[in-house]
């Protein structure tokens, strides 16, 4: 049969498959479109930088960076702070900083060389090559990125620390020393003359600082009563302690144990009759000498292995209607529709050879929850983090904001969540070894709010009253004192502040007396009184003796008496300065500056630049700055993404 006459019996059937190819090839390329677009409407923003979006695929090279260096053990960078990383890391490209497969090679080796507990870089790279799948210029790339970070801080920094002038201000605030005459004025000697308060004015104060939190500065007092952020929680817990002697061991486990720890079963070298260094020389035990040892020693462990079992269960079948529920963009999942896994029904069920505790507390904030015994000493480890209860209990859906730069866990109410408490190795400073886990939920959170009636803090807020209106009458005595000491100089006006020093000697009588008052016990008002020279003064003083104590802003604020104008008929430099936090006022005479001479300060420069450890010191403090979130948000102008809460406080400025 020809081919005409094919094309003329079917040529009906082959114009319908023409058309219908014509139709694909016209409606594909807009299908593919199509996918394309919503391909594109899936891409996840993560927010504005360098001027341009930064999308997910912008950060695939960050995640398998992460990756690397979690596994080589150089940085851990967990999913939350990946953003962040690959800020730094484009930060530093952009400015030109590379570092070469050379010399990542080259501070491999020098690694391994150092310290003790990095593998040999062969090795090393071969685990972490089959681990991560990547291959070797792959690894070294990253690395390579990693180290570049580091080098553009070590640029900034040398640019920044250790300059001239920045030398010269620190002598000066370091070595600088004033000649200055104190006299201290204490709030609690007036509160003998301060009357009883009336309701109206208690009430008008109580109103006045119920909605914020106490906040005291060496400026001024500030009094509240603003309920902390508070939680309820229940918990199950399994004490490896109470268990141990449950706990049944064999033979084969226990000689296996002591095999595997045998560094830690030593005994005195018996063929050393002298110690060495204080202490006589170890040498190892036989299995039969540690046998006792190593059993008790592998029991415990057991128990605590056991314990943390029980109660990994437990969290497993209270956390199964958790598990499938989505969460929002805060990180919150949302609660399961069915009730929640009853802790009391937990405890009843997986009680049998060993006792489960359950344990429930009243509303608590965070200073409470750390008090709790052993439980308030838990916590989440991330990384070398550790997360404590007081923390993660608060950082719960209804008390806890949402922020974008946060990588920390977060719970819902009834959600359950596990901790444990950590033993930190002395060695390394390192957390090791949980030893107790526990079960916790919050069952209810209530997050800070003003009290809604004075009724449960009267007592406060009547002595705080008090002692807000002591402080008046101080402050008055003291600057009526300060006022006369610059005519005539401190030590003259407190010879003729007779009111001031009457008042004074009552209150250190009524101390004394048979009941004294506790704010005034075993006090020194009248002696306080009495002038007193620092025993060195300078402008980076933190603690002035005799008397004073702790400071922050009084030494600088004394030296800078020497830029007080001065007339003829007020020719001492004098002022009075507030210690609020401290309940006092401190009255100061400037007598003089001390000098300074540039042969000890040469000196002392040409020392701090021959110190590796200072210098490394200021180094290491300027990175830790350098690197913070904020800072590295402000210097690559980064836009937080529209689904993101904006954040609370504003960004200092960039270093």
């Amino acid at each position: 049969m020809n081919l005409t006459k094919i094309l003329r019996n079917h040529s009906r059937k082959l114009l319908m498959v023409f058309m219908g190819l014509l139709l694909v090839a016209f409606l594909i390329p807009d299908a593919i479109q199509g996918l394309g677009s919503r391909e594109r409407g899936y891409v996840r923003q993560y927010g504005q930088a360098f001027g341009r979006q930064i999308k997910d695929r912008d950060l695939d090279q960050a995640r398998g960076d992460a990756q690397i260096l979690t596994r080589a053990g150089l940085e851990n960078i967990p999913e939350g702070a990946v953003r962040h990383y690959y800020l730094l890391s484009q930060e530093a490209q952009r400015l030109g900083i590379r570092v070469g497969r050379e010399e990542v090679k080259a501070f491999l080796v020098t690694l391994g060389q150092q310290s003790p507990f990095w593998q040999p870089p062969e090795q090393r790279l071969k685990e972490l090559q089959r681990a991560s799948r990547r291959s070797y210029n792959e690894i070294y790339d990253a690395i390579g990125r990693w180290l570049a970070i580091d080098g553009l801080t070590a640029r900034q920094a040398t640019g920044l620390i250790n300059t001239l002038p920045r030398q010269e201000l620190a002598y000066r605030d370091r070595m600088q020393e004033a000649d200055a005459r104190l006299a201290i004025v204490d709030d609690k000697a007036f509160l003998a003359h301060v009357p009883e308060p009336t309701e109206e004015q208690l009430q008008a104060f109580f109103d006045e600082c119920k909605g914020r939190r106490k906040a005291h500065t060496e400026a001024e007092l500030v009094f509240g009563y603003l309920l902390e952020d508070r939680v309820q929680i229940e918990y199950l817990t399994v004490d490896p302690r109470k268990i141990t002697g449950q706990v049944t061991v064999q033979a084969a486990q226990v000689r296996r144990y002591f095999e595997e720890n045998a560094s830690r079963y030593t005994k005195p070298d018996p063929l050393t009759t002298q110690p060495v260094d204080g202490r006589f020389p170890q040498v190892p035990m036989t299995f039969e000498e540690a046998r006792d040892r190593a059993r008790e020693d592998f029991r415990a462990a057991r128990a605590i292995e056991v314990a943390q079992s029980l109660v990994n269960q437990m969290y497993n079948e209270a956390h199964r209607p958790w598990s499938t529920m989505p969460r929002d963009e805060a990180g919150f999942s949302e609660a399961p529709p069915d009730e929640p896994v009853s802790f009391r029904d937990l405890q009843q069920r997986f009680s049998g050879t060993y006792d489960i505790t359950y344990g429930q507390t009243g509303l608590m904030d965070a200073r409470q929850l750390r008090e709790l015994p052993e439980f308030g000493m838990a916590g989440m480890l991330m990384g070398q983090q550790l997360v404590e209860l007081s923390e993660l209990a608060l950082r719960v859906k209804g008390i806890l904001e949402a922020d974008p730069r946060d990588n920390k866990p977060v719970l819902n109410v009834m959600e359950p969540a596990v901790v444990l408490t950590y033993m930190r190795d002395p060695r390394t400073r390192q957390w090791s070894s949980p030893q107790q886990a526990y079960l916790f939920r919050v069952t209810d959170a209530r997050p800070s709010a003003p009290l809604d009636e004075m009724g449960p803090r009267r007592e406060d807020v009547v002595a705080d009253w008090r002692l807000a209106q002591a402080r008046e009458l101080a402050r008055q005595h003291a600057e009526a004192l300060a006022a006369r000491a610059r005519e005539v100089g401190l030590a003259a006006a407190i010879e003729e502040a007779t009111e001031l020093k009457q008042i004074l000697a009552e209150a250190d009588l009524a101390a004394s007396g048979p009941t004294p008052m506790p704010s005034q016990a075993q006090s020194h008002f009248a002696q306080d009184l009495e002038p007193f020279t620092p025993q060195r003064l300078t402008r980076s003083s933190t603690f002035i003796q005799p008397r004073v104590g702790m400071v922050k802003d009084l030494p600088r604020e004394i030296f800078a008496l020497a830029e007080a104008p001065v007339d003829e008929a007020a020719p001492h430099r004098a002022a009075v300065f507030p210690q609020a936090d401290q309940h006092r006022w401190i009255v100061a005479e400037l007598v003089e500056i001390k000098p300074l001479y540039a042969g000890p300060f040469e000196e002392q420069l040409a020392a701090s630049l021959l110190d590796a450890r200072q210098r490394g010191e200021e180094m290491r403090q300027f990175g830790r700055l350098w690197g913070q979130p904020d800072y590295v948000a402000q210097r690559t102008r980064f836009v937080p993404p529209e689904w993101a809460q904006p954040a609370r406080d504003q960004a200092p400025e960039a270093p």
